[in-house]
C-alpha cells in the first residue's frame, strides 16, 4: 500500500479542481498535504489550457451554476482527449433536476474514471431519483446491498464507483476472476464479488470490491471532508494511473487513518497533555488536525494502516 504514497510523493501530480466553493481552501490544502499540487481554475475561457497541463481533474457539483457546469464540460472533454483521469463527486446530485441533468449529460458524453458519492447520491444517480436529505445520506443498506449498488454503478458507467460512509465501498468491473488482496491490516479488506446484473445482459460479472473501515464520527462535524477525500482520490489516481483501483483504495485508507489520528490528537489535548490551546478544541481544530494527519501519513511519520 505504501507504494502508492511513494509514487504520489515522487510524481507530485498537478490536480485541476473545479470543486465546491464552500471547501475549496480545504481541498487545496489536503492535496498539498499529500504531496500533490492543486490548481483551482474555474473560468470556462481557460479550461482547455489549464486542464491540458494537469495530471488529474477533480469535479465537484456541490455549488452548481451554469458557468461552473460549462467549465466542467470543457475541462472534462480536454481531460478525456488527453487520457487525464477524471474524478466526479456527486455532491447532492439528487437535490435538483439541474444537478441531475448535468451529471447525466456529462456521463453520456465523457468517460470518467471514478464516481464518488454517499449511498443516497449513488442510488439517486442510478435511479434518477431525489436526495431529500440534501447532501446528507438518508438511505440505508447492509453491506451486501451497498456492494451490489457499487458494482451496478461501476458496470453502468464503466468506471470505479466509491460509496462513502461509516464504511467506504469501492468497486470496479474486471475481466479476470482474481482480484487485489490487501491483507496488510484488518482495517481494510478487498475481495472479488460475482454479481448477476439483471438490468444488463443477465450474466455474471467479476468485480474488484473493497471495503474500508476506520475514521471517526467527528468527520461528520466538519463540512467538506467528502470534498477533501475527492481531492485525495484524484491525487492518488493521477500518480498511479497503471493501478487506479489500488490508488483509490489507498486514498480511502489514508483518509480513514487520518480521521482516527486527528481524533486521537484531540483526545490528547483534552487530557491536558497539550497546553497550546486556551479553548477546548472542537470541530475547527479537528479539521486542521485531519489535514495535518494526511501530511504526516504521506510524509512517512505514521503508517498508512
Amino acid at each position: 500500500m505504501d507504494n502508492f504514497i511513494e509514487k504520489l510523493k515522487s510524481r507530485s501530480p498537478l490536480i485541476h479542481n473545479i470543486t465546491n466553493m464552500v471547501t475549496i481552501n480545504d481541498v487545496a490544502n489536503i492535496e498539498l498535504a499529500c504531496g500533490a499540487r492543486p490548481i483551482m481554475a474555474m473560468a470556462p475561457q481557460e479550461m482547455d489550457e489549464v486542464t491540458g497541463i494537469c495530471d488529474g481533474l477533480n469535479l465537484n457539483i456541490g455549488t452548481p451554476s451554469e458557468e461552473r457546469f460549462e467549465a466542467m464540460r470543457i475541462a472534462a472533454r480536454r481531460a478525456a482527449k488527453k487520457s487525464i483521469p477524471i474524478v466526479l463527486d456527486l455532491v447532492g446530485v439528487g437535490v435538483s433536476r439541474f444537478r441531475m441533468d448535468f451529471v447525466m449529460s456529462l456521463l453520456d458524453e465523457v468517460q470518467v474514471d471514478v464516481i464518488k458519492g454517499n449511498l443516497s447520491e449513488i442510488k439517486a444517480v442510478m435511479e434518477h431519483g431525489r436526495c431529500d436529505g440534501g447532501v446528507e445520506v438518508t438511505d440505508t443498506a447492509d453491506e451486501s446491498d451497498a456492494k451490489a449498488l457499487a458494482c451496478r454503478a461501476a458496470l453502468r458507467y464503466g468506471c470505479i464507483c466509491v460509496i462513502t460512509g461509516e464504511t467506504d465501498y469501492v468497486a470496479q468491473l474486471c475481466d479476470e476472476a482474481g482480484g487485489y488482496d490487501y491483507n496488510e491490516s484488518g482495517a481494510m479488506n478487498t475481495d472479488v464479488m460475482n454479481v448477476v446484473v439483471p438490468d444488463a445482459d443477465g450474466c455474471s460479472h467479476n468485480y474488484r470490491v473493497g471495503s474500508i473501515t476506520g475514521g471517526h464520527p467527528m468527520m461528520k462535524r466538519v463540512t467538506g471532508t467528502g470534498c477533501m477525500l475527492s481531492g485525495l482520490i484524484c491525487s492518488f489516481v493521477a500518480a498511479s494511473c497503471d493501478d487506479k483501483y489500488g490508488a483509490v483504495t489507498a486514498a480511502l485508507s489514508c483518509m480513514k487513518r487520518a480521521g482516527g489520528l486527528a481524533a486521537s490528537a484531540m483526545a490528547e489535548c483534552d487530557m491536558g497533555t497539550n497546553s497550546c490551546h486556551f479553548v477546548k478544541p472542537g470541530n475547527a481544530s479537528y479539521r486542521d488536525r485531519l489535514i495535518d494527519a494526511v501530511y504526516h501519513i504521506c510524509d512517512g511519520y505514521y503508517a498508512l494502516m
